[in-house]
């Protein structure tokens, strides 16, 4: 049985793959044996699915739905899924699709859930997202998204960025939003993602959480156009997996 299953709930572009995909890899890069399950079905263009070889290369076992249909926006659930509850794991991340609507899926495995010894619920926060840039709002959300999935916030999460147009000054926004939150719920911000390369800059914040440096991996294609040696890598596909 695995022994520790993540759950990673938020709402719609608030950056959970990557920070899905970021979690996984840290997790294998320390030795843990490594399950990431693609529960996204509601939106196909930020998915932790694209990336096989990236986290085939670092020892993650990859659940995603039938090839044929991962990139499409059907509601289709690998039947892999639940062999993980089952499976000889000692960390399995569940990247749910974003708001409501995507933790959805997650109801359908409410009793294998109730049966992990060791579950961690989520939520991230992107405070320059739309419906979360208040505390009413994130608590909104935060009600929301339990009711849907049928599981409790263990976690918060304080992913605020701006892709990488993301400042040391828009952490410490998202920062003062997430305390906000904890001091109402007496849920605990557990991480804050944080760009790689601002890691140093935000060395004494003193931030919430514990720090998640952030590679980017799901940026598309056409944001870095034209491509800075003026030829294109990737032949122009819509994500940019590392196949």
């Amino acid at each position: 049985m695995a022994r520790h299953i993540t759950v990673v709930l938020g709402g719609y572009g608030c950056g959970k793959t990557e920070f899905s995909l970021n979690l996984a890899l840290r997790c294998a890069g320390g030795g843990k044996r490594v399950a990431l399950v693609d529960l996204d079905i509601v939106n196909p263009f930020f998915r932790s699915g694209f990336h096989p070889g990236l986290l085939r290369r670092a020892g993650v076992r990859l659940v995603v739905s039938p090839y044929t249909l991962w990139a499409s926006d059907l509601p289709v659930v690998s039947p892999e899924v639940q062999a993980v509850f089952d499976g000889d794991f000692d960390e399995v991340i569940f990247d749910a699709g974003g708001d409501p609507v995507g933790a959805t899926a997650l109801g359908r495995y409410h009793r294998q859930f109730a049966g992990v010894e060791e579950l961690e619920v989520l939520l991230l926060v992107n405070a320059r997202r739309p419906m979360c840039e208040n505390g009413e709002e994130v608590m909104e959300l935060l009600g929301k998204l339990q009711s849907a999935s049928r599981l409790g916030v263990t976690g918060l999460v304080n992913n605020t960025n701006l892709a990488l147009e993301t400042t040391p000054e828009l952490l410490q926004e998202g920062d003062a939003l997430l305390r906000e939150v904890s001091a109402r719920t007496g849920i605990p911000v557990r991480y804050h993602g944080i760009l790689a390369q601002l890691c140093e800059a935000c060395v004494d914040m003193a931030l919430a959480g514990e720090a998640l440096p952030i590679t980017p991996y799901t940026r598309l294609g056409w944001l870095d156009w034209p491509p800075a040696n003026g030829e294109a890598e990737g032949g122009g596909a819509l994500c940019s997996p590392a196949l």
